[in-house]
């Protein structure tokens, strides 16, 4: 039991590793961290059959939903570039992924699968520090590193790391970082001594400002106001004066949540917004400016945004112009927009997206996997569905593999701790 507890420490920690290394691809064009996750989704697959463990209802989910919008595609006549590899992702990669993130749960214990999340943040960072600072030939920083165009030539432009992009970056530091956290703190299996643990957030934290990425604050902003609103509405749905406190806190939703502090958390909130933006308007190019923001708007996410929202109408507001039309269509249309065409096959929003390319049908398929990896039970199987809805709203997320990796974890914690803890109350 010990030895296989520590297999699949090492499979879940290569996994995360590898999925940052999305440059290192295996023949056929799949990357090394998907094979690893079909390989390893279908041993659990062999072991969950003999111990009678599958979870037949959340792949059953998958593979409907994945059917409805291939089937919504396929039958578009519009343009379409690369539609066969995202049908590949729907009927397996991103199924597997979510199976395996469930299982993590399951086949490790959650002090050694805290300690996995935190090993992983350690290597993210401390890489990305190296790359950034250290100054590595670009005959080896090439094979792991993601340049773009930009000063009239391919340059590594940001704190990244080996992620295709420094928002990448940002979403997988904090995702396993205050994953680690909550588990620790809800379950109470903090380790004896605190030193590693206060020398890693204070390193991973100082990785956040350095990716300059805008979208991780906005999430952490939003989440923190979310669960300051979601407490104000359980403790007036749950409690009144003429029901004594104890039985008010037998409900295990009143008794997590009764334990925020609303005035220091909002208060928290407003002076980190606070020093955000003092520190944003004393650097000498700002990472937020009015001309940024114009910029966006006329020639990236807002023009974007608009044109999307377009064709959406036209289609009589169900989409469905089917996978990847986006690359297609944003290919040919004169005065292009920044940020897509060929080679980019998503907008930046991923709802907006999956409207557009699988139909409304897509758009509620993906609102449900959220549904199910979302409980007010743990601060966990909040803050990680929250984390990774608002941060799709911002970027392409449903695409990537970290999306069902996270939310599978999600998933895992309710079927395994939730369903547990209502047995007893």
């Amino acid at each position: 039991m010990r030895a296989d507890k520590n297999y699949y420490h090492f499979v879940y920690l290569m996994i995360f590793i590898l999925l940052s290394l999305s440059t290192i691809k295996a023949p056929g064009g799949l990357r090394v961290s998907q094979l690893l996750i079909i390989a390893t989704f279908f041993s659990l697959l062999i072991g969950d059959y003999a111990d009678k463990k599958n979870d037949y209802k959340i792949l059953l989910f998958f593979i409907t939903g994945a059917v409805v919008m291939s089937l919504v595609s396929l039958h578009s006549i519009y343009g379409k570039v690369g539609e066969i590899k995202f049908l590949i992702k729907y009927f397996l990669i991103f199924p597997a992924t979510f199976y395996v993130g469930a299982k993590m749960i399951q086949k490790i214990p959650l002090s050694t699968f805290a300690k996995t999340l935190e090993i992983v943040t350690f290597v993210y960072v401390l890489v990305a520090y190296v790359i950034y600072f250290v100054p590595i030939p670009h005959s080896i920083l090439s094979l792991v590193v993601h340049y773009r165009e930009g000063f009239g030539g391919m340059h590594y432009l940001d704190f990244q790391g080996t992620f295709f992009e420094a928002g990448w970056f940002a979403l997988a530091v904090f995702s396993a970082l205050s994953s680690s956290v909550l588990i620790r703190y809800e379950f109470n299996i903090w380790p004896e001594k605190m030193g590693w643990l206060y020398s890693l957030y204070i390193f991973s934290f100082s990785s956040l400002l350095l990716s300059k990425n805008k979208t991780i604050w906005i999430a952490i902003v939003l989440i923190t106001l979310i669960l300051v609103i979601y407490k104000g509405l359980v403790m007036l749905l749950y409690t009144n004066r003429y029901q004594p406190k104890n039985i008010s806190f037998d409900n295990p939703t009143v008794k997590l949540f009764s334990k925020i502090n609303s005035f220091k958390i909002i208060s928290v909130v407003i002076l980190f917004v606070l020093i955000l933006f003092i520190v944003n308007e004393s650097l000498p190019q700002p990472i937020v400016s009015a001309d940024m923001i114009k910029e966006k708007m006329e020639h990236e996410r807002g023009k974007a945004f608009s044109v999307v929202v377009d064709l959406i109408k036209d289609s009589g507001w169900f989409g469905g112009y089917g996978f990847g039309f986006v690359e297609y269509y944003f290919s040919t249309i004169p005065m292009g927009i920044l940020g897509l065409g060929e080679g980019a096959g998503m907008i930046f929003n991923s709802y907006l997206d999956i409207w557009l390319s699988a139909s409304i049908l897509g758009l509620i398929f993906h609102i449900l996997i959220v549904y199910l990896c979302l409980s007010s039970s743990y601060y966990i199987t909040m803050v990680i569905p929250l984390l990774f809805l608002i941060f799709a709203n911002f970027n392409p997320a449903i695409g990537d593999e970290y999306y069902y990796l996270f939310m599978g974890i999600s998933y895992g914690i309710i079927q395994k701790y939730v369903k547990q803890r209502y047995e007893y109350v």
